[in-house]
């Protein structure tokens, strides 16, 4: 009894580590990629998994809102190599391909499967040159039903600080965003977006880029301390037994 009690504590503390630490999307480098046709004859790279959609307020659906480049995801981002040719990828956002009568939205998401309860984290890199133009940068994590309709999650702003100087190219910074999957959560959607962007008059640099995406589970607060408590209670009643 008393080594099946102290095997059960362990595993506990194995499995929640491992479960807090497992980065739950693939390609989260953004290095693998694929040639995505832009117009007939023409195509550019994109990350492989992800699910890239780009729209026009007045135009509608359009393929060149965002392109993998391997400019886009410096230091210090991390060092990653699982491109093709051993590259490091990261995803460069066009801002200028929209027009003040014609904005433009992109979004970059990837979905897996969820469980209710747990609490999801959500961390990237973003940056921006200083003159990058539009209403809103996003990070988020969103929960969808098993219709595929988003029921909650939680969506970061992170325009405020997005172009700040602090020495870095495209003065990148590392976000995160987190939320508690609600009851009827079926799957989990990790999405960065560029909102009602437009081409900035005063022209100069207008890049929005990001790299290198980690998304972790864990249980939420409340059923942590449960757990600990058990853990705690199997402790005491092995000692006591001895």
């Amino acid at each position: 009894m008393k080594l099946n009690s102290i095997s059960a504590i362990a595993f506990l503390v194995v499995s929640l580590h491992g479960i807090a630490n497992a980065n739950l999307l693939t390609n989260g480098d953004l290095d693998m990629t694929y040639q995505q046709e832009i117009v007939p004859g023409f195509s550019l790279p994109k990350p492989i998994i992800w699910i890239n959609t780009g729209t026009r307020s007045g135009t509608g659906a359009y393929e060149d809102e965002m392109s993998s480049e391997t400019w886009a995801g410096p230091a210090p981002t991390p060092v990653t190599t699982n491109g093709a040719g051993g590259d490091d990828w990261g995803v460069f956002f066009k801002p200028f391909s929209g027009s003040a009568n014609n904005l433009a939205t992109g979004h970059l998401t990837q979905d897996v499967a969820a469980t209710v309860g747990l609490t999801y984290t959500l961390t990237g890199w973003a940056g921006g040159e200083a003159n990058v133009f539009m209403q809103d940068a996003q990070l988020a994590v969103e929960f969808l039903d098993g219709g595929g309709n988003v029921i909650g999650g939680n969506v970061l702003s992170m325009l405020p600080t997005l172009t700040t100087p602090n020495g870095q190219p495209f003065s990148y910074k590392m976000y995160t965003v987190s939320a508690t999957a609600p009851s009827s959560t079926a799957m989990v959607r990790s999405r960065v977006s560029m909102v009602n962007a437009m081409g900035n008059p005063a022209g100069g640099g207008q890049a929005f880029v990001v790299d290198d995406f980690v998304l972790t589970a864990v249980p939420e607060p409340a059923t942590m301390t449960a757990l600990a408590l058990g853990a705690i209670a199997l402790i005491r009643r092995t000692r006591r037994s001895k």
